[in-house]
């Protein structure tokens, strides 16, 4: 962890994580470089679709500790800001389109 990092945390689903780990192994990458991915493709590609919505992390989910950038936060506040909505659903939602765009896990 490096000074410019900040810590998120959300909740997720059992099969979220295992999903997102399963998919980390995949691709030979560590979960923290996986969010980072995610959150970018999201905030820059991701999001250009007009057919989707926000979506919320589940109430009976476990919470998820995620070391982000300074960088990625800050853009993560724009897009919650300029959506009136939280930053973990920023967060979330780009973990699960992420996901779904990449491999045929469907959460």
């Amino acid at each position: 962890m490096d000074a410019t990092e900040h810590l998120k945390q959300l909740k997720l689903s059992h099969e979220t994580r295992t999903a997102l780990k399963e998919f980390a192994a995949q691709q030979g990458i560590f979960l923290k470089q996986l969010y980072r991915d995610a959150i970018d493709w999201f905030l820059t590609e991701g999001s250009s679709s007009a057919d989707w919505d926000y979506l919320c992390s589940p109430r009976t989910g476990q919470y998820t500790s995620i070391w982000l950038p300074t960088r990625t936060i800050a853009q993560v506040k724009s897009r919650a800001s300029s959506d009136n909505i939280p930053e973990n659903r920023v967060i979330y939602t780009s973990l699960v389109r992420y996901l779904a765009a990449h491999t045929e896990t469907n959460i």
